[in-house]
């Protein structure tokens, strides 16, 4: 027993020991001198000046933050060694958006209109060590509200052109943005809003949807394969991902139209491919098509001419061309009505004759005038009352004369494009190269304009949904033009992407020579469409 305690005795110091030896070892190890040959460098640091905190730039210009770069200590910088990136957190989100890749920010934003902290970070390549600098970037909104849009076709393409009135001056456009969706970004992703498609119409009105109730002015975009749509009242903002027709209806189809009537605030009709479709603002959205009967099945195919005087409560009126009659619509429908009214040998209901074209005017009390063709080529105009809605009731609808102009308006057969005047009621029309001005009172027709070698692409007077007609006269130095101007568009063929032309004009009365109301925009491309923003 004594030996077994003794035996253990020895181990345990045996034990301690060799702990000790190895514990001796570690400590002298790490207090030897270190005899490699090893070629030591310090690390400069590296300073970036000439950059404040803060930063503003109105939307679609050119950023100048120019940062110089110099190590602390006297190493050498060599622009080439290092690599650069300007990265923006909109917002206290977490979402990095690499804006750009040079040494210098001195490029368009790529960020939508808001406030951003904005990371510029240098990096070696040969040791990966970086160095960064944070700042504040906000964007703000420029434009002015009130302008004209123009559509134009660039060689098949949709582009958009804004010309920024003057409110000290109206009438006048000191500024002009050339393909104006590229400064239009998207509030999420910064990216600009781009047209897909060859372009068909504009239509600037007041709408809302089921989650903003607020009404917003919005500038409506048609394509033959999107409608997108852009938000004025709040700055010109646009959001990919919900401003698109798509969402404003109940199933998603139509996904995109052609043309679009304004009715009423936060209300619309809109078409496409013979179908015609209402935007009640109470459901927020569009719903079946309305040219239909009540109590029939399936739809009857209408024309895209379209008589609908923006008024309170979208009184409208259509043609159908199967059956060859006029229809009637208003604020309630939800489907269409037979105008079951004769008169001056044109009964409504059951015309016999085909539509070449239909468009309204506020003079006369509110009236339609209709374009028709029979069978023999013969031509025929039907004027209609229709009187401005006050109430929601029915509004009276009855003919006030239908006569055969085959003879009397020259041209007439070849005529591609229509408008009514909304100051004095005149019905002009294009016919080859020429613009023609009728009185539809004292039947007499001119040739009010020749464009010669030019071609019309476009003949139009712009739909006010702001003011109201009678509003006009009070504010007739902003509103004259865009109230009662008949609009041309032309270019020539031969240079059709920069040779476009906008033409103001206005009608005098007793059919006195055409004036212009302001001077007329140049540059363009085919002209498809304009249209004002009243804001």
């Amino acid at each position: 027993m004594i030996k077994n305690i003794q035996m253990k005795t020895r181990y345990k110091g045996m034990l301690l020991a060799l702990i000790c030896a190895g514990l001796t070892a570690i400590f002298s190890a790490g207090c030897r001198k270190d005899v490699g040959n090893y070629d030591y460098k310090s690390i400069d640091s590296l300073g970036i000046g000439n950059v404040v905190d803060d930063y503003k730039y109105s939307i679609g210009t050119i950023a100048a933050i120019t940062p110089e770069l110099n190590f602390l200590h006297g190493t050498n910088f060599n622009e080439n060694d290092f690599t650069f990136e300007w990265d923006a957190y909109a917002g206290n989100t977490t979402a990095k958006k690499l804006i750009h890749n040079g040494k210098n920010l001195d490029i368009v934003l790529p960020l939508a209109v808001g406030k951003y902290r904005l990371y510029y970070v240098v990096k070696q390549k040969s040791t990966g060590i970086s160095w960064q600098k944070s700042l504040n970037l906000e964007v703000y909104d420029s434009f002015l509200p009130a302008g004209w849009f123009v559509l134009n076709d660039i060689a098949g393409k949709a582009r958009l052109d804004y010309y920024e009135e003057n409110r000290d001056s109206w009438n006048t456009f000191p500024v002009i943005y050339r393909d104006f969706t590229s400064l239009i970004k998207d509030v999420n992703t910064g990216n600009a809003m781009e047209l897909d498609g060859k372009p068909v119409s504009l239509a600037a009105f007041h709408n809302r949807d089921a989650i903003n109730t607020s009404l917003d002015y919005r500038l409506y975009i048609n394509t033959d394969k999107e409608t997108e749509w852009f938000n004025i009242t709040t700055g010109f903002t646009w959001n990919k991902l919900r401003n698109s027709l798509a969402n404003e209806t109940v199933s998603g189809e139509p996904a995109f139209v052609s043309k679009i009537y304004p009715g009423t605030y936060g209300g619309a009709y809109a078409y496409k491919d013979h179908q015609l479709y209402i935007y009640h603002y109470i459901y927020s959205l569009y719903g079946t098509p309305i040219n239909r009967i009540a109590g029939t099945a399936g739809t009857f195919p209408i024309s895209e001419y379209f008589a609908a005087p923006y008024n309170t409560f979208m009184h409208a009126m259509f043609f159908d061309t199967e059956g060859k009659r006029f229809m009637r619509s208003n604020y309630s429908s939800s489907t269409a009505t037979v105008l079951n009214v004769s008169g001056q040998g044109l009964n409504l209901a059951s015309v016999g004759k085909d539509l070449v074209w239909m468009g309204s005017t506020a003079v006369f009390s509110g009236q339609v005038a209709a374009i028709l063709k029979d069978n023999n080529s013969h031509y025929y105009l039907a004027r209609i009352n229709f009187p401005y809605p006050t109430a929601t009731a029915a509004i009276t609808i009855n003919v006030n004369s239908f006569e055969d102009i085959t003879d009397r308006l020259t041209g007439i057969a070849t005529a591609d494009k229509f408008v009514l005047d909304q100051q004095y009621g005149y019905l002009f029309y294009v016919s080859g190269n020429k613009l023609y001005q009728y009185d539809m009172d004292n039947k007499v027709v001119k040739v009010a304009k020749d464009y010669g070698s030019r071609k019309i692409s476009m003949l139009k007077g712009n739909t006010l949904t702001v003011f109201t007609p009678s509003s006009i006269p009070n504010f007739l130095a902003r509103l004259g033009c865009p109230g009662f101007g008949i609009i041309v568009g032309s270019n020539d063929e031969q240079n059709p992407t920069t040779s476009g032309t906008v033409d103001f004009y206005q009608a005098p009365a007793l059919m006195g020579n055409l004036t212009f109301y302001t001077n007329s925009f140049t540059g363009l491309g085919k002209v498809i469409d304009v249209q004002y923003s009243e804001l």
